[in-house]
């Protein structure tokens, strides 16, 4: 019976791992990528949530609504997009003379890492077009 692997240079033995040691190390690395990603992602879905609306409500901004219809249209988007921002939240304003929309609203996302960590994260968005 052959208790190891010949590697072929030496013609040494090289022992085979029995007690299964490289079985649990690799279980730690896959747990800990495991881990990483989903730290990543629950910290990069507000970062994304937030650019994605601050670009929605540039291209709402250039379409030059009146100001009810802006409102509506940039409610919509933050719906679709699941920020918590209230209606109330949102100020638009027009300036008829000079053609310009202001879009502001603020809102905060508390990220919870399986409660070993948590961090409240402010977002801003001050479109001007």
């Amino acid at each position: 019976m052959n208790d190891g692997i010949n590697d072929g240079m030496t013609g040494k033995k090289i022992l085979k791992n029995e007690r299964g040691a490289s079985g649990i190390k690799a279980l730690f690395m896959i747990a800990l990528i495991v881990a990483a990603m989903y730290s990543g992602f629950m910290f990069a879905m507000p970062y994304y949530k937030h650019n994605t609306m601050t670009s929605e409500a540039k291209e709402i901004a250039r379409l030059g609504q009146d100001k009810e219809k802006t409102l509506e249209l940039i409610y919509e988007k933050v719906q679709e997009i699941g920020i918590p921002v209230k209606k109330e939240s949102i100020n638009v304003t027009f300036d008829r003379e000079k053609r310009i929309v202001t879009i502001k609203m603020a809102w905060n996302v508390d990220v919870d890492l399986m409660g070993f960590y948590k961090k409240t994260i402010f977002f801003k968005v001050d479109v001007k077009e």
